[in-house]
């Protein structure tokens, strides 16, 4: 299990490659590539938010309160647009 710092470093180093192939001059690949990471960000996107869904249903909100507790879990929902994004952790980048 990846702890919270693994995540925002894995975070870091996929805003590095995005920023890496956005500059690239092979723009077949570069194409193929933003298709492959829109297609990917669909798939989870739809996936997560049916979780977030059913949780809701399920758990009510004492269960999503506990889960935005979890800065893993709350790192992704922020992702997805579940949740807002952390105003305290953007300020002080």
């Amino acid at each position: 299990m990846a702890t919270v710092q693994e995540v925002e470093q894995d975070a870091a180093r996929i805003a590095q490659l995005v920023r890496h192939f956005e500059e690239s001059k092979d723009y077949e690949s570069q194409e193929k590539i933003f298709e492959l990471l829109e297609r990917i960000d669909r798939l989870h996107r739809t996936c997560v938010w049916q979780i977030y869904e059913l949780t809701t249903q399920l758990g009510g909100k004492g269960l999503i309160d506990r889960l935005a507790r979890d800065p893993v879990i709350k790192t992704l929902f922020v992702l997805y647009d579940l949740f807002p994004p952390d105003e305290t952790k953007t300020e002080a980048k």
